[in-house]
């Protein structure tokens, strides 16, 4: 898929995540071998040292940080929100289920306008999903202008191991066999092939920590986890 391909696809990218919400979750902690739960844990960690948080969660999905948000000790409320209607659906059970209906709550939104005024939020946070935003560049400013001074903003996205071993076997898990698993129990013929070029086309590391700091962040930092495979960017108000 060609570079223009890619970006024209990204426009409707919520479509395809209406399409493969019913096996979503399943495949989201298998491909992950479930190390995706680690990593949440490694943003809640991070939370601004303040009581009663007011969160944001863009592309929220089917809600895994949402509540891992909801579930953290010094959070009031936290808004998830996705352009994919199946996403939604599914998350809102799974808030309801988990008793968290008086912390969570999730809508129809954009997480590249963000529908919300300036500085409503202490905490923005969107998890593996800006790769797949038509425009990261305006969501970061979007997430800089929500929230209040003092607030933090979390990104979470796949990124590729600077280890020459460990990235050639990345690559070939990313490229061939967790498409074929994907595609095959999604039954969509090419979202997990359409997801992984998605992570080989974005800047990951310093390149993605200078569009934060562009952006208007201040102490932009990254942690890279499980061996790069994914990593955290975390930047300040």
């Amino acid at each position: 898929m060609s570079n223009k391909e890619l970006a024209n696809r990204k426009t409707k990218s919520f479509e395809i995540f209406d399409k493969i919400a019913g096996t979503y979750d399943l495949l989201n902690h298998i491909l992950s071998f479930g190390v995706d739960i680690y990593w949440r844990k490694i943003v809640i960690a991070n939370l601004p040292k303040k009581e009663k948080l007011q969160c944001l969660d863009l592309a929220c999905g089917t809600g895994d940080l949402t509540i891992a948000l909801a579930r953290a000790k010094n959070v009031e409320s936290v808004t998830g929100i996705d352009l994919s209607k199946g996403m939604i659906e599914i998350g809102k059970k799974k808030i309801t289920n988990k008793k968290l209906d008086n912390v969570a709550k999730m809508q129809i939104g954009d997480g590249v306008e963000i529908p919300a005024a300036d500085e409503t939020f202490d905490v923005t946070s969107v998890s593996f999903g800006i790769r797949n935003f038509p425009d990261y560049k305006t969501s970061l400013r979007n997430m800089y202008r929500v929230i209040r001074p003092g607030g933090r903003s979390f990104i979470l996205e796949f990124s590729i191991p600077k280890n020459a071993l460990f990235r050639g076997i990345y690559f070939f898990y990313f490229r061939y066999l967790l498409p074929f698993v994907g595609n095959l129990i999604s039954k969509h013929k090419d979202a997990y092939t359409y997801l992984n070029q998605t992570v080989e086309d974005f800047p990951y590391g310093q390149e993605f920590a200078d569009e934060m700091t562009k952006a208007g962040f201040k102490n932009v930092r990254f942690i890279p986890l499980t061996f790069g495979i994914a990593t955290l960017y975390i930047g300040d108000k």
